[in-house]
């Protein structure tokens, strides 16, 4: 729809490029765009403001006869100190000037992709040649950063599934082929446990791919029910309790009476608790403790908030959930994508914890999901902190 629009506009620019050369055989100075009365130039200075990418007009030697507010800001540039300057001298990039010169060389329409000098966006710029280039060229400019994000996580999506695939699937192949050659029964039977296990952490990887694909994709329905925090908190500890006695772990739960119930899933919160827990217990040396706490805070209206909470959080009151150990801590280059897919902390440092690097993931869009929050607060080698907000009922 936009290059549609965009023809139309080249369109228009012909015929007002036209009515410019019409004007000049007549001895009349030529007008810009802008300021045109003619019907042509008012009605390509309204297609240009509705247009929603950046428009620059350009004359064959490359100065700017016209920009829309849209190319002003993505460009950088100001509209009332641009019109008549060099392309080149404007853009600051040889690369715009050059792209646009080939185009008006050439006759030929040229593509390319920009990012402007000191700026964390990815830009794309067509030059279209005017009249064959005789009367200069249009230069389209649109903002594609967020598709080279998406683009981005796509090929990291990949590239780390095919990480975490690769191991196993590795591992399985030895292993059958070990047990081709007929070894003993004993060993036999262990290199079948083998096998089971990486099958598992196979299957295990599949099924939160899928969930987290189709709770990006909002095709789980949320069922928030009023629910009592405390009894939620209690079944998530004894799920968790075989793991934390096995390393001797002191675990503390402090929700306080008459808490008010929360609006949420109790299955899906459920989830999000377990998770915590279990990476609280994970990375946590033996003997060590794991406290999990609730409390009603109030947001806004000058109540101080929690620390390290989002900015983007909503105000009102919240009920505040905590997961606190004394563990191995994370470190500070590395707490702001934990909840990134895939990502693990200093892999040698986590390479017997074993995980898929997508439960903190799905909990963030499940906790997200019912409009709360989940982040953390962490000293390496001292432990973690762990909180999110749930809506009160």
């Amino acid at each position: 729809m936009e290059w549609i629009i965009a023809t139309l506009l080249l369109a228009l620019v012909v015929s007002l490029v036209w009515g410019w050369r019409q004007r000049t055989r007549t001895q009349q100075p030529p007008s810009l765009p802008e300021s045109s009365p003619d019907a042509f130039s008012s009605l390509f200075h309204a297609a240009a403001v509705a247009f929603d990418d950046g428009l620059v007009l350009v004359d064959v030697d490359r100065r700017v006869r016209y920009l829309n507010a849209q190319a002003e800001e993505l460009l950088n540039l100001n509209r009332t100190m641009s019109v008549g300057q060099g392309l080149i001298a404007l853009a600051r990039d040889y690369q715009v000037d050059a792209l646009v010169e080939e185009a008006i060389s050439s006759a030929e329409p040229r593509e390319s992709i920009f990012q402007p000098l000191g700026r964390q966006r990815m830009l794309r710029l067509r030059a279209v040649p005017l009249d064959h280039g005789t009367q200069g060229a249009l230069l389209l400019v649109r903002d594609v950063t967020q598709l080279s994000q998406l683009e981005r996580s796509r090929r990291d999506l990949v590239a780390n599934v095919s990480h975490e695939l690769r191991t196993p699937l590795a591992s399985i192949k030895l292993l059958v082929e070990t047990l081709q050659s007929e070894p003993p029964a004993p060993v036999a039977q262990r290199m079948l446990s083998q096998i089971a296990q990486e099958v598992d952490a196979i299957t295990q990887l599949v099924e939160e791919l899928h969930e987290l694909s189709q709770i990006e994709s909002g095709r789980v329905a949320l069922q928030l029910v009023p629910t009592p925090v405390a009894p939620l908190i209690e079944r998530a500890i004894e799920r968790i309790r075989p793991q934390l006695e096995r390393k001797n772990l002191q675990i503390t739960a402090r929700v306080p009476d008459h808490l008010p119930h929360a609006l949420i899933d109790e299955n899906r919160i459920g989830q999000v608790l377990l998770n915590l827990l279990h990476n609280a217990s994970k990375f946590t040396p033996d003997g060590g403790r794991v406290t999990i706490e609730a409390d009603v805070i109030t947001i806004g209206n000058g109540s101080p908030a929690p620390p390290g909470m989002p900015l983007s959080h909503l105000p009102g009151q919240w009920l505040l959930v905590s997961v606190t150990d004394n563990g191995i801590g994370i470190p500070a280059n590395d707490l702001s994508r934990i909840f990134e897919r895939f990502y693990k902390v200093d892999r040698a440092r986590t390479r017997n914890a074993g995980g898929t690097g997508l439960g903190l993931a799905i909990a963030k869009h499940l906790v997200e999901g019912h409009g709360g929050r989940i982040w953390a607060l962490s000293v390496e080698g001292e432990g973690s902190t762990f909180y999110l907000t749930l809506p009160v009922s």
